[in-house]
């Protein structure tokens, strides 16, 4: 993955010049030279950022992609001073650079990556899986498609569970005090936003378990005690890209902006939660559990039954991390309140159901 000093960030801009040297040092090029790039438009709902669909025209088409996916900052002004200010660009940029080599998950092929923090500019070129469809969280997962996310949550999670380089590997490398105090710190600024904007929504039980979450988030962020490993911290149906063609990889997980050190199961109890009612999810979970255990263990990382639930009630909690902090961050449209109306149900219940915020008192 190359980087040149001329960073596109706005996908209305890139032309054919620029897309060859974009593509050359990843070798998708080879000896073949791109004559046409068109610009084909915008696509999914991003929230912190926005995706293009680029059509290739080649000299020497055999075996070259015909369309490429680029992802971009986003266009509105709060989300994408946020994305710089805060760490999504950075955070993504760092995995495909320095973190998706050393893990198994099917993530999106990256055929070039840049940033420049100063400037504000980011812009990822990646494989077009257009023969995918992404999930919604709407409409949730069958179960076959929650053993799909698991099977990749595993071959996330096993190849650096307990990874003593993890610290050094983040896009921010920091300590899990400092870490810790600036969750809490962000948790608490925003929570009165969160309230205000989506707090009439809310149950009383669901608003109430997060409002009381606020004086515990620091000792959250200190872990359970179980190793840490790579997890991707949004973890749910609208991040996965399942096939619809015969030739389409079972399932893609995308959008790394938030993957970080940090506790597995963070990803498994974010996953089943966010992608079943609570009524469904109460039926499923203790299944799903299981099978993450089963097939961690045969990844070869050794995982009581015990300490797996006991984190999995721990990791309940992210979610309600997730929904106060994007809430804030995100640009406001009708779709993303519902969503992360949607969200905070979800996640609330399942806290309240395995009473999470016991294990921090």
């Amino acid at each position: 993955m190359g980087e040149i000093l001329d960073i596109r960030s706005d996908p209305t801009t890139i032309d054919a010049a620029w897309m060859n040297q974009a593509l050359e040092a990843s070798g998708v090029r080879g000896e073949a030279t791109i004559t046409q790039c068109t610009f084909e438009g915008f696509v999914g709902t991003g929230q912190t950022g926005c995706n293009a669909r680029f059509s290739l025209t080649w000299d020497d088409p055999s075996g070259r992609p015909p369309t490429v996916m680029g992802k971009f900052p986003s266009f509105d002004a709060t989300a994408r001073a946020t994305g710089f200010g805060g760490s999504a660009y950075v955070t993504e940029h760092n995995f495909y650079t320095r973190i998706a080599h050393t893990v198994k998950i099917r993530a999106p092929k990256c055929y070039h990556a840049a940033l420049n923090l100063e400037a504000q500019e980011f812009c990822l070129i990646m494989e077009d899986l257009s023969g995918s469809e992404q999930g919604d969280q709407f409409v949730g997962l069958t179960m076959a498609e929650a053993e799909l996310a698991i099977d990749q949550a595993v071959l996330l999670h096993a190849p650096r569970w307990g990874d003593p380089t993890l610290a050094q590997s983040g896009a921010n490398p920091s300590t899990p005090e400092e870490r810790s105090m600036q969750l809490a710190m962000i948790y608490g600024l925003l929570l009165p936003a969160f309230i205000e904007r989506l707090g009439s929504r809310l149950e009383l039980p669901i608003r109430q378990v997060i409002e009381d979450f606020a004086p515990m988030v620091g000792a959250w962020a200190l872990g359970s005690g179980s190793p840490l490993t790579v997890a991707h911290y949004d973890f749910r149906p609208d991040n996965f890209l399942f096939a619809r063609s015969p030739d389409a990889p079972p399932l893609v997980v995308v959008d790394w902006q938030t993957a970080n050190e940090g506790l597995g199961m963070v990803d498994v109890a974010y996953m089943i939660a966010g992608s079943f009612s609570p009524e469904r999810r109460r039926e499923v979970e203790q299944q799903l559990v299981d099978s993450y255990r089963s097939k961690l263990n045969a990844a070869g990382v050794t995982y009581d039954e015990a300490t797996c639930w006991r984190d999995y009630r721990f990791g309940a909690l992210w979610g309600l991390i997730i929904t106060v902090l994007a809430t804030s961050m995100a640009a406001r449209t009708e779709r993303g309140d519902d969503l992360f109306v949607t969200m905070a149900t979800q996640y609330g219940h399942l806290c309240l159901d395995h009473d999470s915020l016991s294990l921090l008192k």
